[in-house]
């Protein structure tokens, strides 16, 4: 999974003075995460924490959102019960059989529920 994407995504929702809350499949995804948004650029660092304490960027795994629901970037397979108090849901498509049919299959809930959706095919952009 590359996390340049998540990274640009944040620092786009920051400068337009967004909350965002990365949902992380695992603690292992969360620290790598972490660990890329700290060095993603020599010239600045992209505030976040881990935990949905965090604000104005949250980097976690964990079952509640805690207080955010601006923008929700969703790495993992499913799609979380409470995903409809936010604003905005990204879900991110990186390739794994597995995962890639687990989107899918979220593409086609928000599509049956009538949500408005929008596909970006940043594939070539963001290889690697």
């Amino acid at each position: 999974m590359s996390f340049s994407l998540v990274a640009q995504l944040v620092q786009k929702a920051l400068t337009q003075g967004q909350q965002v809350l990365c949902l992380m499949p695992d603690s292992d995804s969360v620290k790598a995460l972490d660990s890329h948004l700290w060095d993603h650029q020599s010239s600045s660092f992209l505030p976040h924490g881990s935990g949905t304490e965090s604000a104005p960027v949250a980097v976690s795994c964990d079952p509640d959102p805690g207080d955010h629901h601006q923008i929700l970037i969703n790495l993992q397979p499913g799609i979380p019960t409470w995903f409809s108090r936010f604003d905005r849901v990204i879900e991110i498509i990186y390739q794994d059989d597995e995962y890639e049919q687990s989107k899918r299959d979220n593409f086609l809930f928000y599509k049956q529920r009538g949500y408005a959706l929008s596909y970006h095919d940043l594939s070539e952009k963001f290889s690697g």
